[in-house]
């Protein structure tokens, strides 16, 4: 889905996390504006070699390139910081390393928040999803003695995040509608909630890592009455791993369903389920080669 725009006005390229969309955004915006205004036109702005890249690059048919990243950028009329941003955008999207692309994801975001105009409502999905402690402190909301003092937040949270990422936080949630002010205190407004299929799934597999290292962290600095590590290998016919990750997926709803609720939460937990295999992709009976 693109971003919203009114029929008059220009796209805002810092509203964006996908380069194509804005384009097309750009394009559509600038052919109301002008009809005679055509992807020849945007080629010869940007000296081009090919009269309708645009439309090709727009189509997913073709991608930015080091070489023509420059060329873009120009057709597009990019002022300094705009360039930077599309520069990261184009870089975000098209690389493949996990921990690039984190880092090209966050870049994306530091540019938004120097921005003057208030911050797109999916950057903050994104930083609720990308960092572990907007959850954790959602939760800790619906805790006994919760306090919204940033310090306190911190204090609980092991002093991994500072006071200004609490407090930080605690506006993003509010922005968000995760929490709200009843009577003068914060509350959570939906007890149950579930990740959201809107965003790109290396965001969630991203937050999976962090868990994940917080697990292997916590058998060295977790006493073992607050903890639960167990695993399980064993056989799966290729026609039930299906139904397997299914009963996994209802058992997490029960678990959510049956303590979500809770009024007496006093500490705040992940529980991680995985499911991978441990064994290389094989025919049965396949004849062993030496």
């Amino acid at each position: 889905m693109g971003v919203i725009i009114l029929e008059s006005q220009a796209p805002n390229l810092f509203d964006y996390f996908d380069y194509r969309e804005y384009l097309q955004d750009f394009y559509s915006f600038h052919k109301r504006k002008n009809p005679s205004y055509s992807y020849r036109l945007f080629a010869r702005k940007a000296r081009l070699g090919s009269p309708n890249y645009l439309k090709l690059v727009v189509d997913g048919k073709r991608r930015i390139t080091d070489r023509t990243l420059y060329q873009f950028t120009r057709g597009l009329g990019l002022d300094i910081d705009e360039e930077k941003y599309f520069r990261e955008l184009v870089m975000y999207q098209e690389i493949s390393d996990p921990d690039s692309k984190e880092a090209h994801l966050r870049q994306l975001l530091k540019y938004q928040e120097k921005q003057k105009a208030p911050v797109p409502l999916k950057a903050d999905k994104i930083k609720f999803i990308l960092d572990w402690h907007h959850a954790a402190i959602r939760e800790l909301v619906a805790t006994k003695g919760f306090n919204e003092d940033p310090a306190w937040i911190a204090k609980r949270l092991g002093n991994k995040i500072t006071e200004a990422q609490a407090k930080q936080s605690l506006e993003i949630l509010i922005r968000l509608q995760l929490v709200e002010r009843k009577e003068g205190r914060l509350v959570q407004r939906e007890p149950l909630l579930t990740s959201t299929d809107e965003l790109p799934s290396h965001l969630i597999r991203s937050l999976h890592r962090t868990y994940l290292r917080k697990a292997i962290n916590s058998i060295f600095s977790v006493p073992l009455d607050k903890r639960e590590l167990s695993g399980l290998v064993l056989s799966v016919p290729n026609h039930r791993v299906k139904e397997v990750k299914e009963e996994i997926k209802e058992f997490r709803k029960k678990l959510n369903r049956k303590y979500g609720t809770d009024p007496d939460g006093n500490e705040v937990y992940f529980i991680g389920l995985y499911m991978f295999p441990v064994s290389a992709k094989g025919e049965a009976n396949e004849p062993i080669k030496n």
